[in-house]
């Protein structure tokens, strides 16, 4: 059928191009006329249309008769020229080690300069430079070999050699390096405490390269533990991964479900249906278009051309049965740094294993996991996969943009950090919220609205004159890889943290609704929440107000350095981390009424006599997830791509703080489990109960030390 469907597109696609071919031809010879045909048509449409025909003198533009902008209208024009520019399809997104991102850090530098802040005051002048891991990307296709070995009927090895993106893909979340591991089917690579169900409960992991099937059990049932409607926290592979790697597991082989395969094939059938329709669509436009110029006829054969290898695409998907490789990155970006290798293989591949292995089909193993919801692990005896996995992590520079606003008087050494990330997403990625879709993420709200507001107030106070405090405005980059502009900037500080008496942060400030503006970090002193609240009311915000100093933005980076913290936030939306997230959504009078109130808070900051104090905040701890993940109380160092857990701080009377952890700790195993990464800490915690007394064994200062920690009870 499939070649057959194949067969009878080439020819159509032939004849279509055929058909082009021969209008560009006759074309040609009518090229002339039909050029002073245009002219005059395209006159006669502009007369008839009331728009002003020029002739050889060019019309004047009237001049405006329109009152002056206010002061407030200046400000919003100019929120909505900077917002424009950065989150502007020229920018890219403002990924890491784009040409947009730079454009981006040259524009705040040069912003920063002309506004008159002091800008040469580093080494490279305004910027701090830093590097981060950009991608893994995979090597050579012949540094990249599979096989699976096993038992022949006759004795000696059966060898099915495995084709890379045919049968199998390395995945970017696991190492590089040579393996021969023996093999073990563990159903969906689950280990849920509370729902009683454990993939690894009769299975030895240590050593062996584990088979998982994506997602989990009892998928589209409603009355299933795991939901049913939608995917649970043990559907994620990160999570998958963790787990297997906390069962000291040598290699994980993701496989397809069923159901996933069943999806997919219905959509691949979709979007072969959709392409037949819109080429008969082509097809009959072209047709009744008698009079297309050449280059009309070229946007067809384009456009054609773009149909047919999305038809073959949808062809080749459905000779697959759904049974698609994921992606390079799909399953993470290899940050965590492990060494066991992760791979994908085909389900009709390892099948072939299963059922000699173990007399069962992958299906009825699968099957009977979802009937009775009991697991169906098991050794595949004398199978080993054997192979070559080769990666290379590819590493990118950034740089955070600094201006200082010199104080003047006795406190002049003393400074207030106002702070916004401007990096963003770039084309999407493993952090897009709408995966698989490669197309420019604007970033407008995030965080374009906040650098623009950065800059904006930085121009009133230099405007304002040297006030008695120090003023450090830093454009961050790095933030949506894990706060990592804001982590190196607190470890190699312009100014000494100990003289940085409070850090404000704008990240999203863009999407003002309804008077009611988010504070994150009213509890971190004394006087902040009596401040805010002042003047909020002068400028008519209702406040949410969250005590706590720690969140997903670069404000946490300083509070775990013992300085108060403000982080402005006007709420998400569904545009959040999506190509959607355009300049024509923001709400520009709401953000002139925010820097009205930033700028105040930082005026009173750089003036009161008396610096803030610092308090620290009981707070739940920093970590994904929640449920019934027992209280632990560490705070990630995003800062320190190592092998481990690295904390920059522990939450006041916490679990932690009473354990004797402390900031710059790695963590490397807690209780039975090894820990290479905030994932495997996130999955080690859950298997603890609340109350329960657990060893954790951290890195500090180059030794090793072993603690206790009674978990708390989850928040």
């Amino acid at each position: 059928m499939f070649p057959r469907i194949k067969k009878l597109l080439t020819i159509f696609e032939e004849y279509l191009m055929n058909c082009l071919q021969s209008r560009r031809i006759y074309d040609r010879q009518r090229q002339r006329g039909l050029f002073v045909c245009a002219v005059f048509s395209a006159a006669s449409i502009l007369c008839a249309s009331g728009i002003p025909v020029r002739s050889d003198e060019i019309e004047k533009k009237e001049i405006s008769t329109a009152e002056p902008l206010s002061e407030n209208a200046h400000v919003r024009q100019r929120l909505r020229e900077s917002v424009e520019f950065l989150s502007s399809a020229e920018l890219e997104g403002r990924g890491p080690g784009s040409r947009g991102i730079e454009t981006a850090a040259e524009w705040v530098a040069k912003e920063f300069a002309a506004i008159g802040l002091s800008t040469q005051i580093l080494d490279n002048g305004p910027f701090q430079p830093f590097t981060m891991t950009l991608e893994t990307k995979l090597g050579e296709q012949k540094e990249n070999t599979a096989e699976l070995v096993g038992p022949a009927d006759g004795g000696g090895e059966k060898i099915i050699p495995l084709v890379l993106s045919s049968d199998w893909t390395p995945l970017a979340a696991g190492g590089s390096g040579a393996f021969e591991i023996p093999l073990a089917f563990a159903g969906y690579g689950i280990t849920a405490r509370i729902e009683e169900y454990d993939d690894y409960a009769s299975l030895i992991a240590r050593g062996k390269a584990i088979i998982i099937l994506r997602h989990e059990p009892q998928q589209e049932n409603p009355h299933s533990v795991f939901d049913g409607n939608e995917n649970s926290q043990y559907a994620a592979l990160s999570r998958k991964i963790a787990n297997a790697s906390e069962h000291e597991a040598g290699a994980v082989l993701f496989v397809n479900d069923s159901l996933d395969m069943r999806r997919n094939q219905t959509g691949y059938s979709t979007s072969l249906d959709t392409a037949v329709r819109e080429v008969g669509i082509v097809h009959d436009t072209f047709l009744k278009n008698t009079a297309a110029s050449s280059e009309v006829i070229e946007k067809y054969r384009v456009e054609v051309g773009r149909l047919a290898n999305d038809i073959r695409k949808s062809v080749d998907d459905l000779a697959g049965n759904g049974d698609t490789l994921m992606g390079f990155d799909r399953a993470g970006d290899g940050s965590d740094h492990r060494s066991m290798p992760v791979l994908q293989i085909r389900r009709n591949v390892i099948d072939q294993v299963i059922t000699q292995s173990t007399g069962h089909s992958i299906e009825q193993l699968e099957s009977e996991i979802d009937k009775e919801l009991k697991p169906q692990s098991i050794d595949l005896a004398g199978w080993k996969i054997r192979g070559r996995i080769s990666t290379q992590r590819v590493e990118a520079a950034s740089r955070n943009v600094l201006g200082l606003l010199k104080g003047q008087g006795e406190f002049a050494g003393e400074t207030v950090v106002l702070g916004a990330h401007y990096d963003h997403l770039g084309l999407g990625g493993v952090n897009s919220a709408a995966p698989g879709e490669t197309a420019v993420h604007h970033g407008a709200d995030d965080n374009a609205s906040g650098t623009a507001m950065l800059v904006e107030v930085a121009r009133r106070l230099v405007a304002h004159g040297p006030l008695p405090r120090s003023v450090l405005f830093i454009a961050f980059s790095g933030e949506e890889r894990g706060l990592l502009g804001s982590a190196h900037y607190v470890d190699h500080p312009l100014v000494p943290l100990n003289d940085t008496v409070a850090m404000v942060n704008l990240d999203m400030v863009g999407r003002l609704d309804s008077d009611k503006l988010i504070v994150h970090g009213t509890g971190t002193s004394t006087r902040f929440e009596e401040l805010v609240d002042q003047l909020a009311e002068q400028v008519g915000f209702e406040l949410a107000k969250e005590p706590g100093g720690f969140g997903p933005s670069d404000h946490s980076t300083f509070y775990a350095k013992k300085i108060p913290v403000l982080h402005l936030f006007t709420g998400s939306h569904p545009d959040y981390h999506r190509p959607t997230d355009t300049a024509e959504k923001i709400n520009y009078d709401g953000m002139v009424r925010i820097a009205d109130m930033v700028t105040a808070v930082v005026k009173e900051l750089a003036t009161q006599e008396k610096r803030p104090d610092y308090i620290e905040v009981a707070s739940k701890q920093f970590v994904r997830g929640g449920g019934d993940r027992p209280y632990f109380g560490s705070i990630p160092d995003f800062g320190k791509p190592q092998k481990g857990y690295a904390i920059s701080g522990v939450s006041k009377d916490s679990p932690a703080q009473r354990g004797g952890l402390m900031g710059g700790d790695v963590i490397v195993r807690l209780g039975e489990s090894a820990v290479t990464g905030l994932e495997d800490f996130d999955s080690a915690l859950r298997k603890i109960k609340a109350g329960e007394k657990v060893p954790v064994i951290v890195l500090r200062n180059g030794e090793t030390v072993t603690l206790e920690v009674i978990a708390g009870a989850p928040r």
